[in-house]
């Protein structure tokens, strides 16, 4: 088990071999998005990922306080590893939540558009676009998953 300051609720994990996956229940409350943080840096270090782990800590800590802001539920969170030291790796970062989301793209407005729709409340989301690979959100009919990548090598 990866360490951690308080672990983020229920965590398990898939096994080693390619693709990682390890997930964490997040609580509806403020201090979720801080104990993710330490379950993630603390996976990044067993994965011997550590120097993603300013970028991620960015990104996770915006998904899971928008999970949690428009879901206002409970929250999922993935972290996944695939590729291997031969191909291409990719980290992945998932978190779900079965709240009524909104669309977070509306919130990253495309290069030359004007300025963000005054409901994204902050700046968070271009931090997410600017630090990840791809990011992306999908309605998964119970809720919203909001993803972000991060290349690896």
């Amino acid at each position: 088990m990866p360490r951690m300051l308080t672990p983020p609720r229920t965590c398990g994990s898939t096994p080693a071999t390619p693709p990682r996956r390890q997930w964490c229940e997040l609580a509806a409350d403020e201090r979720a998005p801080g104990r993710l943080r330490g379950w993630l840096a603390g996976l990044l270090d067993d994965w011997r990922l550590g120097r993603l782990a300013d970028d991620l800590a960015l990104i996770a800590t915006e998904l899971a306080t928008n999970a949690l802001r428009h879901g206002g539920t409970a929250a999922l969170a993935t972290l996944s590893l695939s590729g291997s030291e031969q191909a291409s790796r990719v980290l992945r970062l998932e978190i779900r939540d079965s709240g009524p989301g909104f669309d977070p793209r509306e919130c990253v407005p495309a290069a030359g558009a004007g300025d963000l729709a005054e409901s994204c409340g902050g700046r968070g989301l271009l931090l997410v676009a600017a630090l990840s690979s791809r990011w992306g959100a999908l309605d998964t009919g119970a809720g919203q998953l909001v993803w972000a990548e991060l290349a690896v090598d």
